[in-house]
């Protein structure tokens, strides 16, 4: 009975998953959120799997089930925050509603390559793609052990930082190894998806198909979402890492309601809020009009060596001084010298050709200035003939 409760409920929910496009409202994304939430409670009551035993040792038409949990938070991770809040939203409010998510997401998201890889071992399952899928699986091993000391350390603030995931190394290559994985996964999350593809609807295959056939199928979708879990899994950590050095410590993060579907605290506006009180008021600007102070103050690194503030790094005190004045100054270049200055400078430098001065004009009549042409063509005269050409030469052409 119990069996085909959650046969039903499965059915209704993807059918419900495919109907909804775009962006949901609240009421929609609050609808399907519960239909998981009821799904999961009829499947644990069922107690279908168990860390004794394998995959092999699950029936086939249990296989579609261990998804929900990825399904669930693959649809958290879409619609949690854009169900909930608008494209005016504050950034401060819709970065902590972020963090809460990014929080349950990387929970459920655990949950199922936790159990599908560590617990039912599908690695013994698989044929062809077994090679490929070793990186993987010391991947989500090393994953699961940073885990385990986060949590162990700081309760359920804890979580595997970026650092962390860099310095995973492998038997064998070490970075070389990791270098491999993502090439193994790339390929392997390829030829998963083409298989996928191609064979379509899996849930009208059930009745139509042999079993084996089936249960193949099964497997191929599982690993497939092992193998996008392991690429959420890394820009689920790279997120949240950044968001919680922007949001601060986190604190305000206890106030926000995490369990069944409401993910967002009561509370509508922070109290350094830039709106205006009076948000319906016709006055209301949408930004403040009071005197702003920089966080100057604030130092630049923790003492575990996190950004605390933007910041600058410079070579010298004269680089910081000109960066001080680029910041400070009119934003443009301003002219440093005026237009003669200019024309005077680029006829020294070779820029521009000095306008040809215009020849006088030759006054027949002028006796004086007669005299004085004649006179310096017969010193040329004397010159070219006492100076024959070439005769400067005395070397001879020896180039």
């Amino acid at each position: 009975m119990e069996q085909n409760s959650i046969a039903s409920k499965y059915k209704t929910l993807n059918a419900d998953l495919k109907n909804v496009q775009g962006r949901l409202t609240f009421e929609q994304f609050r609808k399907i959120h519960n239909e998981f939430i009821e799904l999961s409670n009829l499947i644990e009551k069922a107690d279908l799997f168990s860390e004794n035993e394998t995959l092999d040792e699950v029936s086939t038409s249990s296989l579609a089930y261990l998804l929900v949990s990825y399904k669930h938070g693959k649809f958290i991770d879409s619609n949690a925050v854009s169900s909930q809040l608008g494209v005016d939203a504050e950034p401060a409010k819709r970065n902590r509603l972020r963090l809460v998510t990014l929080q349950i997401v990387e929970s459920m998201i655990w949950k199922f390559v936790s159990l599908v890889v560590l617990d039912l071992k599908i690695g013994d399952s698989l044929g062809e793609e077994d090679e490929k899928f070793k990186g993987i699986y010391k991947w989500i091993t090393a994953y699961s052990d940073i885990r385990q000391r986060e949590i162990s350390s700081h309760g359920t603030k804890g979580f595997v930082k970026l650092n962390e995931l860099e310095l995973i190394n492998f038997k064998g290559a070490g970075p070389m190894a990791r270098r491999d994985m993502k090439i193994d996964k790339w390929n392997l999350e390829k030829a998963l998806g083409q298989k996928v593809k191609l064979i379509g609807d899996t849930d009208d295959m059930v009745g139509k198909f042999d079993d084996e056939v089936v249960r193949k199928v099964r497997i191929d979708q599982l690993l497939l979402a092992v193998v996008e879990s392991v690429s959420l899994l890394e820009s689920n950590a790279m997120e949240r890492e950044m968001l919680t050095n922007v949001q601060g410590s986190g604190d305000d993060l206890e106030q926000l309601n995490i369990e069944g579907m409401k993910l967002i605290s009561p509370e509508t506006e922070d109290k350094d809020s830039r709106k205006s009180q009076n948000k319906g008021s016709i006055f209301d600007k949408g930004y403040t009009d009071k005197l702003e102070f920089s966080d100057n103050d604030k130092k630049l690194l923790s003492k575990e060596g996190k950004v605390l503030r933007p910041f600058t790094i410079v070579s010298s005190d004269k680089q910081r001084k000109e960066l001080q004045n680029k910041v400070f100054g009119t934003g443009q270049v301003l002219p440093s010298m005026t237009v003669e200055e200019l024309v005077e400078q680029e006829l020294q430098n070779g820029g521009m050709v000095k306008p040809k001065e215009e020849e006088p004009e030759i006054d027949e009549d002028d006796y004086e200035w007669q005299n004085k042409e004649t006179r310096r063509l017969r010193e040329w005269d004397d010159f070219t003939d006492s100076n024959k050409k070439g005769s400067g030469n005395k070397m001879g052409n020896i180039g």
